[in-house]
C-alpha cells in the first residue's frame, strides 16, 4: 500500500488553518470533491498526512499539559515563553494560546480522518480496511483526550452527563452548511472513542509503519483504565503483551529517543530532521533537552521529583560526567547534568532528548503497568498476577522485587516509569488525587474551550472559571 511504503510528511490536500473556526472552512481553501476525492492515492495522501498535525498536537501541547497542570513542584521552570509558566501556575485565560493551538490542530486531523472516511469507496478495495482503521484509530485517539483536557473528568458511577467536546464525524467541504454542534456529553465522547478504537483494532493488521492493531488496543486499555474498567483495560493490555512481539528494552534508557522503532514501542509518532525545521522533537525536546546542539534548557527537574525514586533505581539515576565537551550520543541515563551552550546548570530528562528522533507515545511497560493495576483492582489473574508485572518493570529498573503489593505501590511504579510522557493529570483525575492544593476535579485543571469558537458557534458553553 503506497501510504504505508512512503516514509514522505507530505500536507494534505485540505488545509483548513487561518478560518474562524474549526468548521468554518475559507472557500478558497477548499477543493473541488468531485475532481480530488475520486483519486485514490489523494485520500491515501490526506491520511499521511494527517499523523505529523496529531503528533504536533501532542508533542507541542497536550504532553505539556498533562505534565504542567498537574506539576506539584517536580519543574522548575526558567524559560521565557509564558504558557508553561501558566500552566505550572494553573492561571490560564480563555483564549490562553496553547489551548487554542491543540484544538484547532485536533479538529484539523478530525476532518482530515473524516475525509478519509467518507472516502474510503474510491480507495481499492483491498486497502479499505487498512486505511479505514488508520483513520479510525487516529479520530478516537483525539476524542478521547480532547475530552479529557477540555472537559470535567470523567468519574466511574456516575451519569457523566457534563459538557465534554463537539463530535465531528463527517467533512465538510461547502461553507454554506457548515453545522456547528453543541458539545456533546463527555459520557457521549467516550463511548465514541471506543467505537472508533474497537472498529479501528478489528480493521488494522498487525504490522504497520503507523498505528496497528496493537496500538489500537493499547489506547482502548488507556480508556478503560480512564473510566474505571479495569478488567477491560486489563484484557486490552494482555492481548498486547501476549500477542504484539514487543518485549521491554534491556535497561529503563533504551526504550527513548529511537530514530526507528524500538523493540518496547507499541506505538510511536515518525518523525526526523525534516519534520523538526522550526520545531524540533514537536516541542519535546525544545523544552526538555539541555545539550549541546538541543534544547532551550527550559524544564529542569527538582529534588521533589528524584527523591521519589530509591537507591539504585536506574530510571532515577542522573549523569553527573557530562561537560561542554559531551555530545547528545554521551547521554546513558535518563537523568543528567545539563550541559553545552545553553545549559543552566541543573537536572534534565532525557526521554526527549534529541530533535530526529521518534515521539514515543505508547511503551509495553505501560501495558505492564496497566495489566497490573486492571488485575489488582478487578481481582482477577488474567495474563499474570499484579505481583509479577510490578516485579517485571521494577527488575527491568534494577530493583528488588517486592514480596507482596499494594494499591500504593502498583501507584508509585506508573508514576516513576512513566515521569514525564504526559500521563500525570490523568492519573491524578482518575485516582482522585489532588495538586497541591487542588483537587483532582478543580476546574482549573481543565482546559478552556478556545474563545474564539465560542465567538463563532453560540451553541459552545465556556468551562467553569472562565
Amino acid at each position: 500500500m503506497k501510504f504505508i511504503k512512503s516514509l514522505l510528511i507530505v500536507l494534505s490536500i485540505l488545509i483548513f488553518t487561518g478560518c474562524d473556526s474549526f468548521l468554518d472552512l475559507d472557500p478558497q481553501q477548499s477543493i473541488d470533491t468531485n475532481k480530488v476525492l475520486t483519486n485514490a492515492e489523494n485520500i491515501e495522501l490526506t491520511l499521511v498526512g494527517t499523523y505529523p498535525i496529531v503528533r504536533d498536537a501532542y508533542g507541542q501541547n497536550m504532553f505539556h499539559f498533562s505534565e504542567l497542570l498537574a506539576d506539584n513542584g517536580e519543574f522548575d521552570f526558567r524559560g521565557t515563553f509564558s504558557q508553561p509558566r501558566d500552566l505550572i501556575n494553573k492561571d490560564l485565560v480563555d483564549n490562553f494560546s496553547w489551548a487554542d493551538d491543540a484544538w484547532n490542530l485536533a479538529y484539523d486531523a478530525i476532518n482530515r480522518t473524516n475525509i478519509v472516511l467518507d472516502y474510503k469507496d474510491v480507495l481499492a478495495e483491498s486497502d479499505q480496511d487498512e486505511i479505514s482503521g488508520q483513520a479510525m484509530f487516529l479520530r478516537g485517539l483525539l476524542y478521547f483526550d480532547m475530552v479529557r483536557f477540555y472537559a470535567k473528568p470523567y468519574v466511574a458511577g456516575q451519569a457523566n452527563n457534563q459538557p465534554g467536546v463537539p463530535l465531528v464525524l463527517h467533512s465538510n467541504f461547502d461553507v454554506s452548511k457548515v453545522e456547528y454542534p453543541e458539545r456533546a456529553t463527555v459520557d457521549e465522547v467516550y463511548d465514541q472513542a471506543i467505537t472508533d478504537l474497537t472498529l479501528a483494532k478489528s480493521l488494522l493488521g498487525e504490522d504497520s509503519f503507523y498505528a496497528n492493531k496493537y496500538a489500537a488496543a493499547a489506547i482502548l486499555s488507556r480508556i478503560y483504565l480512564q473510566k474505571g474498567m479495569y478488567e477491560e483495560a486489563a484484557i486490552e493490555a494482555n492481548f498486547v503483551i501476549i500477542n504484539s512481539g514487543f518485549d521491554l528494552a534491556e535497561v529503563p534508557f533504551k526504550a527513548y529517543n529511537n530514530e526507528s522503532n524500538g523493540i518496547e514501542d507499541v506505538f510511536t509518532f515518525q518523525q526526523n530532521n525534516d519534520d523538526n525545521i522550526g520545531e524540533s522533537n514537536a516541542g519535546m525536546a525544545t523544552f526538555y533537552a539541555s545539550t549541546d546542539a538541543t534544547g532551550r534548557s527550559d524544564f529542569q527537574i527538582t529534588n521533589v521529583q528524584m527523591d521519589k525514586y530509591e537507591p539504585g533505581d536506574l530510571r532515577g539515576e542522573v549523569q553527573v560526567d557530562l561537560g561542554n565537551g559531551s555530545k547528545i550520543g554521551d547521554v546513558k541515563s535518563i537523568y543528567y547534568l545539563g550541559f553545552g551552550s545553553n545549559s543552566r546548570g541543573g537536572t534534565f530528562c532525557a526521554k526527549w532528548l534529541d530533535f530526529k528522533t521518534n515521539l514515543t507515545f505508547v511503551r509495553l511497560a505501560e501495558m505492564y503497568l496497566t495489566r497490573a493495576e486492571g488485575n489488582f483492582e478487578a481481582a482477577t489473574v488474567l495474563g499474570a498476577t499484579p505481583l509479577d508485572d510490578i516485579n517485571k518493570i521494577r527488575e527491568r529498573a534494577g530493583l528488588d522485587p517486592l514480596g507482596a503489593l499494594t494499591q500504593a505501590a502498583i501507584r508509585k511504579e506508573r508514576k516513576l516509569e512513566l515521569a514525564y510522557e504526559g500521563f500525570r493529570l490523568h492519573d491524578v483525575k482518575r485516582w482522585k488525587e489532588s495538586v497541591g492544593t487542588l483537587a483532582y476535579d478543580d476546574p482549573t485543571l481543565v482546559m478552556p474551550i478556545p474563545k474564539r469558537e465560542i465567538d463563532v458557534n453560540d451553541k459552545l458553553t465556556q468551562n467553569e472559571g472562565y
